[in-house]
């Protein structure tokens, strides 16, 4: 995986361990959501965690976050398979990282039972290191929706 620092990074440095190990994280994030194994997906997070959905939902805890990814994945999710690629990893402090990923999801089962064209991202998440493991900590995720601008885009 090509991962980027940031140049904040050069002043708290992160090993080249930990960079493979927060790259590792984001694999194994895939990895569980391909298998559907939410049992898997929820224990890259902390107990604590905070994930923010692509359409707002705030899942407050590990247990919110794999109950919600249960249901998704039973039912418009289960055919799906996520592919992403960290771009950016900013250490904010030597046991505190986040890192960007961009990620493709293809298989999403629309509301007519139609299969969905694939879906492009990014996925902001906070890692903490917890006992020599990096584990998610909040995760943002952001729909890529070409041709959209804001408001204040419009009004410029």
């Amino acid at each position: 995986m090509n991962i980027q620092t940031s140049p904040r990074s050069l002043n708290i440095p992160g090993s080249g361990s930990d960079h493979a190990a927060i790259a590792g994280v984001a694999g194994a994030f895939d990895a569980a959501w391909n298998r559907h194994d939410m049992t898997a997906f929820a224990a890259l997070f902390a107990p604590d965690a905070d994930f923010v959905n692509v359409v707002g939902m705030w899942w407050k805890n590990r247990a919110e976050i794999q109950a919600a990814h249960l249901h998704s994945h039973a039912t418009f999710l289960r055919d799906s398979v996520l592919a992403g690629k960290v771009e950016k990893v900013t250490f904010l402090g030597s046991d505190v990282a986040a890192a960007h990923v961009l990620w493709e999801l293809s298989g999403q089962v629309e509301p007519d039972g139609s299969v969905g064209q694939p879906r492009h991202g990014i996925l902001l998440l906070v890692l903490v290191r917890d006992g020599g493991r990096w584990l998610i900590q909040t995760a943002q995720n952001t729909d890529i929706v070409t041709g959209v601008l804001t408001r204040a885009a419009e009004k410029a």
